[in-house]
């Protein structure tokens, strides 16, 4: 996945810092698709009981995670 690719799922405003982070995983962009998925509708997720994701979309889960609540306490 290329920093483009990044930015093409997750937007151009992306976070350097999460972008480095989330290329330094090894995912591909369908992994980091599934993660934004996942963490966009979650409560959905959890609601049909849907298994939380594993291996390296659990963790783009996790970075996009706490990401997201940093942008909260801002």
């Amino acid at each position: 996945m290329t920093e483009n690719d990044v930015k093409s799922i997750l937007g151009p405003g992306t976070d350097p810092t999460l972008l480095s982070d989330i290329l330094r995983t090894g995912a591909d962009a369908s992994e980091l698709a599934r993660a934004k998925a996942w963490v966009e509708a979650d409560e959905a997720q959890v609601d049909a009981h849907s298994p939380f994701p594993s291996g390296r979309i659990a963790r783009l889960v996790e970075l996009l995670e706490a990401d997201q609540e940093e942008d909260d306490l801002l």
